[in-house]
Parts: C-alpha cells; sequence; structure tokens
C-alpha cells in the first residue's frame, strides 16, 4: 500500500480501513473491531452497515467482484480489496444508497487510500457490479435462484443468472449466502437441507441488540426498546448513549441473548457456594451467575488480558465476584464450574460473521483439543459431588455432545441435561444458538 492517509473521515473511509486489515488476514480474521471514533451517530450507523455487510458477505462480493476483474481480487493489494468491497456491499445491498453516489465516493476513497490510478480501476468495476443488480424485491422471500441474494427480509434480484447452478447445492448455498463451503456441507450431513438453508440464512441476518432485564421490569414498547418474545427481554431500539445509560440503573441489566442466557440458567436449582467462571470473557455469563447464586463466592478469569480488564469493570457492582489470574488455582474445592468455553462460533455467525472463514476441519480439531485441555487443566479443582456447566456457541458436534461425553467419562460423573439450541428467528423473536450441558460428578 502506498503512503497515503488511511485516517478514517468518513463513513466509508472508516469502513474501508478496517476492512484493509482485515483484508491482509482472510480467511484466517480474528474479531474485526470497527473504529468509529470522530464521526457522528449517522456516520457512524453507515460505516457499522457497510463494515458488517462485508463482514457477512465477504464470499457473495468477492465471486461477484471477479466476475469484474482482470485478476482474482485476493492477488490485490488489502486497501484496493476493501475499497472494492465496501463499494460492492453498498451496490448489491444497501438499496436506499444511490449508485452514482456510491460509485464517486469510491473512487475518491481509492485516491486517497490507494493511489491515483486505482481511481480508473475502481470506477470501471464498481459500475459493472452496479449494473448486476436489478431491483430489491423486500417482500418476497429469498428462495435458491441463479440470480437472487437473501436480504434479512426480501431479496436483491439480480440483472443476469450469475449465481451457481441450485442443482449444486452446496455451492450455491456457499456463494449465496456467503458460507465456506465446507461448513455447508458438514451441516448438509448433519442437519439435511431445511435446517442447513435455515442456519445458512440465518447467517446473514442483522443481529437486534437484545437486553437481558431484571425481574419484575415492565417491558412496554417505547422510543428506546419493545419486548423481546422471550420474557425478561427487550430488543434495543435507541442509540449506544441511550443504552449505556439505560443498563446503569441496574446491576442485572446486561446485553445478552436469550440463548447465551440459558446456561446459566440451567443451574438455578443448584447450591452453589464457591463457583469458577474459567472462560469468562468480558463477564456477561459472571455477572448472571452472581446474580442467580448471590450467597455465593465466584471466582472468574479468562486467559486474555484486556478481556480480564474488562472482566474488572463489569464485575464492580458484585461483591460477590472476585477477578483472578487464569493460573489461579482455588484454595478451596468448588462447586460448580463454569466452561463457556472458545469454539467454532457456528451457532452465532449473524454476531461474529468473520467466525465463518476461519471454519475447516483442521480449525475445529484444534479446538476441540484446546477445550479438552481446559477441562484436564480445571475438573480437579471441583469437589466431589459438585457440577460441571459446559457450554459453547457452536453447532458442531464434535464441541458440542461429544465433548460433554468425554468430560463425563473423564470425571466418572453423569450427564444431568443437555441442550441444542438452533439460531433462528428475526427481530422480537431473534436468538442466536449454542450448546450446554451440566455433568455432575460422584
Amino acid at each position: 500500500m502506498s503512503g497515503r492517509s488511511t485516517r478514517p473521515a468518513s463513513a466509508r473511509a472508516a469502513a474501508a480501513s478496517s476492512l484493509t486489515r482485515a483484508a491482509e488476514r482472510f480467511p484466517d480474521l480474528p474479531a474485526v473491531n470497527l473504529d468509529a471514533a470522530g464521526l457522528d451517530p449517522r456516520d457512524a450507523a453507515l460505516a457499522t452497515a457497510i463494515h458488517r455487510t462485508v463482514l457477512q458477505r465477504w464470499i457473495t462480493l468477492e465471486y461477484l467482484l471477479n466476475r469484474c476483474l482482470a485478476s482474482p481480487m485476493h492477488s490485490l493489494e488489502p486497501a484496493l480489496q476493501a475499497v472494492l468491497l465496501t463499494g460492492s456491499a453498498q451496490l448489491i445491498f444497501m438499496q436506499r444508497l444511490p449508485a452514482h453516489a456510491v460509485v464517486d465516493e469510491q473512487v475518491k476513497l481509492a485516491r486517497r487510500m490507494v493511489r491515483e490510478g486505482a481511481a480508473a480501476m475502481v470506477n470501471a468495476v464498481l459500475r459493472k457490479v452496479s449494473g448486476m443488480v436489478r431491483d430489491f424485491e423486500p417482500n418476497v422471500e429469498w428462495f435458491p435462484s441463479r440470480d437472487r441474494l437473501p436480504l434479512d427480509a426480501g431479496s436483491v434480484v439480480l440483472s443476469d443468472v450469475f449465481l451457481p447452478e441450485t442443482d449444486h447445492t452446496a455451492r450455491h448455498l456457499a456463494i449465496a449466502t456467503s458460507t465456506p463451503r465446507a461448513l455447508v456441507n458438514r451441516w448438509l450431513a448433519a442437519f439435511g437441507l431445511q435446517k442447513t438453508t435455515a442456519f445458512c440464512l440465518h447467517g446473514v441476518e442483522t443481529p437486534p441488540v437484545i437486553v437481558s432485564v431484571e425481574p419484575g421490569f415492565n417491558a412496554q414498547l417505547t422510543e428506546e426498546y419493545q419486548p423481546h418474545k422471550a420474557p425478561g427481554f427487550l430488543m434495543w431500539r435507541a442509540d449506544q448513549s441511550a443504552l449505556k445509560m439505560f443498563l446503569a440503573q441496574h446491576p442485572d441489566r446486561r446485553v445478552q441473548d436469550p440463548a447465551s442466557a440459558t446456561p446459566i440458567r440451567s443451574t438455578a436449582d443448584l447450591h452453589v457456594t464457591r463457583a469458577l467462571d474459567y472462560c469468562a470473557g468480558r463477564g456477561t455469563k459472571t455477572r448472571q451467575l452472581a446474580v442467580m447464586h448471590p450467597e455465593a463466592i465466584i471466582a472468574a478469569t479468562d486467559i486474555d488480558g484486556e478481556r480480564r480488564s474488562a472482566l474488572n469493570r463489569a464485575t464492580e457492582r458484585f461483591p460477590n465476584v472476585i477477578v483472578v489470574g487464569p493460573d489461579s488455582q482455588p484454595k478451596e474445592k468448588i462447586d460448580l464450574l463454569v466452561l463457556d468455553v472458545p469454539c467454532s462460533n457456528t451457532a452465532v455467525l449473524a454476531r461474529r460473521p468473520e467466525a465463518r472463514y476461519r471454519f475447516d476441519t483442521k480449525s475445529l480439531g484444534s479446538l476441540v483439543t484446546l477445550q479438552r485441555q481446559i477441562v484436564r487443566k480445571t475438573v480437579g479443582w471441583v469437589r466431589p459431588g459438585g457440577t460441571i456447566l459446559y457450554s459453547t456457541c457452536s453447532l458442531e458436534r464434535d464441541e458440542n455432545h461429544e465433548q460433554a461425553r468425554w468430560i463425563s467419562q473423564q470425571v466418572k460423573g453423569t450427564i444431568s441435561y443437555e441442550s441444542q439450541v438452533e439460531p433462528a428467528g428475526r427481530v422480537a423473536d431473534y436468538q442466536d444458538g449454542g450448546f450446554h450441558a451440566l455433568i455432575h460428578l460422584p
């Protein structure tokens, strides 16, 4: 890349700057965060929408761009890839943006982020991409077709049969929904065509912000939120500043999906005096655990220092929570070990779109090995008669049912309960997916 400025001076520049870093690593993407600092709320919302759309639709966008390029997109310099991806995402999936304005802005961006000579190429390619879209049909549900792409609700109708043959089910679904073919094939073998299609489509939903509220909260439709179908949850409708103020009004309020809340709820009937949340992340489940078992002393940790700092901040209002180092062994045996382990994230691809591109057999095997390493390190800290809560946000049997059975064999215990929640729904009944199991020691 040239030495030209990459300072995010606009929504499109902010999205392209973040995605330049992503293009340097694709498909091995970590969590990709957008820096919208300095943007006004309207521009920040546009940057977020562009950024999310590219991450959710990368395979689709690359496939269509390659039809307009002389060289494969992945061979281009990362900044140029980012300009083309952000431009094509707007032209294909964001129907309210005028095509001519999008192309003009991306040409300017190419001059600033890439080089002067890139502008003509970006102009020519994006004009071809713009011509690929014939219409938007917001009220027509997507169905497999060589000229249709799914939207949150409805379809993009293309101007020609650009997509793979529908008879080639895995390839067609992979391109239409930006889901790696290895994952599509795996789901087809495990779940069949109907569920696989549903999972792929859910992965390109725009996930809502869902808030868990305290018992007794009277959820009524307001400008800021609306009730979720699941009791005790709201769909947040206002901006982030209003959300922060709302969350600060009660310690039980937290941003959490109903599926994510299910594992800790399954411990409600356990007698817990000492617990350890070992893979606590930023503390959402730790806080839920502290509310569920207010008399218990709850230790929490995470191997990542940044997440551990966030965990400290998130649990400041919970006197029964102690944040410890990841190598701190409990002085006394614990009643409950919570293992919300690192996983493939295949049940939450709408929220973690970058995770889909990392998926393959090798990465899945590495995660299974890591999960077992965590189990071996921690299960000896549980007292006889205690409980292990094992959970993931995965749909993969290797990480879920098979791991729960392996753990029960390791501790000579029994699985008293296990549950697989599938990602489903839209807006007021939206939910992520996940798995959890309760394993009791003898």
